[in-house]
């Protein structure tokens, strides 16, 4: 029993630090090196077309941003795949189950949005729901804010679908608003969403690098999947 009691304290004290137990042998993306493939998901497509604003529709601006992150991987040395390779419908449990499909093998989702409201509303915002998706989240939204220069919303804990269903870590991005006239002249450019992309794939390379290094973990927080008749996100 006195054996016993340091490697229970130990699982306990890496439960309320936040800290997912990856099996011996499987790919820890808090862990330098842990990140295997990046399933890039462009929100959106087909009969959805998700925001719009000043001519802009954000199922095409999440695939155009998708590509050239491809690219930007490609660039760093760091394996990707696509949920959607063309403009088509994708229920979220499809995304869902593509990337399960994947779950121990190092893939990380990363979900690329564009936000709408209120004209004067601009900016980033991140979301995330695993302990294991904190470092990347931020990561990412530290590079992508400092990029931009857009407004910094924050990197948020929300239940979402494709926040917290998915078994593998995941993140889903606000890379800016279309309804801000601001926001949307720069997205409009195709060399500003080149610019989105490659602070995205920085942020993503970061994290292969360093992990969760000098990232404050966060509990573990115990709640259902999010479900489509949810009233409302927490």
């Amino acid at each position: 029993m006195r054996r016993l009691a340091p490697l229970l304290l130990c699982l306990v004290t890496l439960l309320l630090a936040g800290c997912a137990i990856y099996p011996a042998g499987q790919s820890n993306p808090r862990q330098p090196g842990g990140i295997g493939l990046v399933l890039i998901d462009p929100g959106h497509g087909g009969d959805d077309r998700g925001g719009a604003g000043h001519g802009l529709r954000e199922k095409d601006m999440t695939l155009d941003t998708a590509r050239r992150l491809r690219e930007e991987l490609a660039s760093l040395g760091i394996r990707s795949q696509m949920t959607r390779e063309a403009d088509r419908s994708m229920m979220l449990d499809e995304r869902v189950a593509l990337a399960n499909a994947k779950a121990g093998s190092g893939v990380v989702l990363v979900s690329l949005h564009y936000d709408s409201g209120p004209r004067s509303q601009s900016g980033v915002i991140s979301f995330f729901w695993r302990t294991d998706s904190h470092g990347l989240a931020t990561r990412i939204h530290r590079s992508l804010v400092e990029e931009t220069g857009f407004e910094d919303r924050r990197v948020v804990r929300r239940r979402l679908r494709l926040t917290r269903n998915p078994d593998v870590p995941c993140v889903l991005i606000e890379c800016g608003f279309l309804t801000n006239p601001s926001n949307a002249s720069k997205i409009a450019q195709p060399e500003f969403r080149q610019r989105i992309a490659r602070s995205i794939a920085k942020g993503i390379a970061l994290q292969q690098q360093i992990g969760d290094r000098g990232i404050p973990p966060v509990p573990e927080l115990n709640e259902p999947l999010s479900q489509a008749s949810d009233r409302r996100e927490y």
